[in-house]
């Protein structure tokens, strides 16, 4: 028995390693992409149509790996607009949603997170949403007593919120976690 346990956790020591040589296989891979990625932007910064190149690389990169993605929002200018996961925002909104998706993961792991609404579909008028400085999400499951959690987190990460988990406005279409930057 003391055997098999043994070659268990031989082979447990194995599978581990080769995870952290494929993690640091990654952070190089993302150095190098984000030295790169740096170069061509600094080289092109007022040319529209590498702007346009970029932000379809961006576009092209934005999976839920979220490090080259989020390391690369940091070449944009805070109030540019770019497509994030399909809805149009400011490039500050999203990289503060990044950070906040972190977070969320973190606390909550295994849950789905989803954007629903940036620039587009109908809002208050005077929404945030209109100036790309606003967005909405889901988090799947969630209780009402998680969303405090979310709503607390998204504070943390430099959001205003206003959970409609929780709370009624007149243009809500569903349980969900407004965020905006002041």
């Amino acid at each position: 028995m003391r055997e098999i346990s043994n070659k268990i956790e031989n082979k447990i020591n194995i599978i581990n390693q080769k995870f952290e040589n494929i993690n640091n296989k990654m952070s190089e891979i993302d150095t190098k992409f984000e030295s790169i990625f740096n170069k061509v932007v600094n080289q092109n910064q007022n040319n529209t149509k590498t702007q346009n190149d970029i932000e379809s690389l961006l576009r092209m990169l934005n999976t839920n790996n979220n490090s080259v993605f989020s390391s690369s929002l940091n070449n944009f200018r805070n109030d540019s607009i770019i497509e994030f996961r399909g809805f149009k925002m400011r490039a500050d909104v999203a990289a503060k949603f990044i950070k906040l998706e972190e977070m969320i993961k973190q606390e909550f792991p295994g849950r789905q997170i989803i954007i629903t609404s940036g620039m587009d579909g109908q809002h208050m008028p005077g929404s945030k949403h209109y100036e790309g400085k606003a967005i909405d999400f889901v988090v799947e499951p969630l209780t009402i007593e998680e969303s405090k959690k979310i709503e607390e987190l998204a504070k943390k990460a430099g959001f205003d919120v206003y959970n409609e988990y929780i709370y009624d406005s007149p243009y809500k279409t569903g349980p969900h976690m407004h965020i905006q930057i002041p």
